[in-house]
C-alpha cells in the first residue's frame, strides 16, 4: 500500500525533487500507533516502523534511497549530512543536504515540519519547530547552513506542514513571553481559578504555523507554503501529542515530513 501523504505545488513542480507530508495512515502498525508510525521512542517494534518507512520511500518513488531523521530534543541545532547516521544518532532538530538519492526528514506529532528546496543550487532541508525550538532561532539557523552551503535566501522555498492550530493549542504566559514579537498571534483561552479564587492564571490560544510563517518572512523567503491541516483536530489523519495527553494515553506515534533529490 503507498501511504497517502500531502504535497505542496511549488515543490511539486521541480521535477527532480521528491517531498511529501505523511500523516498516520497507510502503515502496518498497530493499537496506538495505528498505522503509519515512524517512531520508535513510545514502543512501536521496529519491524513494524522499518516497514513503514519503507512505505513513505516508495510513495516518493525513492525506494532505494535511505530515510534519515536526527534525534530531536527541540533545539535550534542544525546538521549538515551526506550519508545515513552511523552509531549513536546526534541531536539535531535540523538537517541539510546536497547529496542525491538521500531522503531527510523529521518527525512530528503536533510541531511545526517545514521542508526547504533552493532549486538553483539543489540543496535541501527539513526542520522541526516546537515553540522551544522556533523561540530559539531553529528556522533561521537552518537558512544560515543552506546558505553556507551556496543557497541564496531569495531562491529558497518553504512548505510549512501540519500541525496543531491556534485554536488546538493553548499554552501560558512563558510560550507568550518567548515571542515578544508576536503578540498578536495569542489570543486568551480561559482563566483557571483555585478554590480560594485568587491567583488566576490566564492562558492563551497561540497560532504556532503562523509564528513560523512571519519567522521564514522576516528572514528572507517570500515563497511559503502556509500549513494545510490540523494535527489535532484530524484526528483519522494525524498523530497529536496533546490530543492522545487530554486522552490519557502516554504511548502515541509519530508521522513524518520528507524530502529528497532524485536522478530522475
Amino acid at each position: 500500500m503507498i501511504p497517502p501523504h500531502l504535497k505542496v505545488t511549488h515543490l511539486s513542480e521541480i521535477p527532480w525533487l521528491s517531498h511529501g507530508f505523511f500523516g498516520r495512515r497507510g502503515g502496518v502498525s498497530k493499537g496506538e500507533f495505528n498505522s503509519l508510525n515512524i517512531g520508535l521512542q513510545k514502543g512501536d517494534s521496529l519491524e513494524n516502523v522499518c516497514q513503514n518507512r519503507q512505505r513513505m520511500a516508495d510513495a516518493l518513488m525513492m525506494g532505494n534511497a535511505p530515510i534519515v531523521f536526527a534525534c530531536q530534543k527541540h533545539t535550534n541545532s542544525v546538521l549538515v549530512i551526506d550519508a545515513p547516521f552511523k552509531g549513536d544518532i546526534p541531536i539535531a532538530d535540523a538537517l541539510v543536504t546536497k547529496r542525491k538519492n538521500l531522503i531527510i526528514g523529521v518527525q512530528t506529532a503536533d510541531c511545526v515540519p517545514v521542508l526547504f528546496i533552493d532549486p538553483i543550487t539543489k540543496i535541501i532541508a527539513a526542520a522541526h519547530a516546537g515553540w522551544k525550538g522556533l523561540a530559539s532561532g531553529i528556522l533561521q539557523n537552518t537558512i544560515t547552513v543552506m546558505e553556507e552551503l551556496g543557497a541564496t535566501r531569495a531562491n529558497i522555498r518553504a512548505a510549512i506542514g501540519p500541525c496543531i492550530w491556534s485554536a488546538s493549542y493553548e499554552v501560558g504566559s512563558d510560550v507568550r513571553e518567548a515571542f515578544p514579537l508576536f503578540n498578536d498571534l495569542f489570543t486568551p483561552c480561559k482563566a483557571f481559578v483555585n478554590e480560594n479564587k485568587v491567583n488566576a492564571r490566564t492562558t492563551f490560544c497561540f497560532d504556532l504555523p503562523m509564528a513560523a510563517y512571519r519567522t521564514l518572512q522576516n528572514n528572507g523567503i517570500s515563497s511559503i507554503s502556509p500549513s494545510p491541516k490540523d494535527t489535532y483536530t484530524h484526528e483519522h489523519d494525524f498523530f497529536s501529542y496533546r490530543r492522545s495527553t487530554h486522552a490519557g494515553d502516554s504511548r502515541f506515534g509519530g508521522q513524518a515530513s520528507l524530502i529528497g533529490m532524485h536522478n530522475r
